[in-house]
């Protein structure tokens, strides 16, 4: 059984959110900051999420969704192939998942954390982050004009870890409170994905 570290609202929500969509057993295995000197054994760089996996231990929230669907789609799980476009899929519809699965944590999450951790600090004002602010802003217009077709999930019909990596984001800049308002689009997808009961479920964890 799969044993993940998570920390409440982090990014190991999407882990588990994964999981509740498989739904596969795990172990939950809460973190607390400071991490205490033995959770480094799992994972050195000291974060969440992680995971440990009959001995293979790993970290990083993208990379662990790709792990855990990869590691079903050789067995031929059906679930994991719709989760991931995959197994064999069209060249350019896996890019565009690629692109989106990647886009909620590099182009969205990264900046939200930035201008939340600011705020917590006291210091919102830094000329940087109006940059960041900015350029979230566009980040969030790109994805708007993505969604202007109708499309219920982000790469069309059906629901992908791109999706869980994007929702991430969305909770995130909720929660953090920081002064951003989602489109239009967005903020109707946004209530979509949280629907869904596998997200519910994490959220509750």
């Amino acid at each position: 059984m799969i044993t993940i570290y998570h920390a409440p609202n982090s990014r190991s929500l999407r882990v588990l959110w994964l999981m509740e969509e498989l739904g596969e057993d795990y172990r939950l295995e809460t973190v607390t900051f400071p991490v205490p000197p033995e959770y480094l054994a799992v994972n050195p760089a000291g974060c969440v999420p992680a995971i440990s996996d009959d001995g293979i231990a790993m970290f990083e929230s993208i990379a662990i969704l790709q792990y855990l669907t990869g590691r079903l789609l050789v067995a031929g799980d059906a679930q994991a192939a719709a989760l991931t476009v995959g197994p064999r899929p069209d060249p350019a519809a896996y890019a565009e998942h690629l692109q989106f699965l990647h886009f909620g944590e590099s182009d969205l999450t990264v900046p939200v954390g930035v201008l939340y951790n600011a705020r917590r600090r006291g210091a919102p004002d830094h000329p940087v982050l109006q940059f960041v602010r900015e350029r979230l802003a566009k980040r969030l217009a790109f994805l708007d004009d993505h969604l202007a077709d109708e499309r219920e999930w982000v790469t069309g019909e059906h629901f992908t870890i791109a999706d869980i990596s994007l929702g991430y984001a969305l909770f995130l800049v909720g929660h953090s409170g920081i002064d951003v308002e989602l489109p239009g689009k967005v903020a109707a997808y946004w209530r979509r994905l949280q629907e869904r009961p596998a997200w519910q479920r994490a959220k509750a964890r």
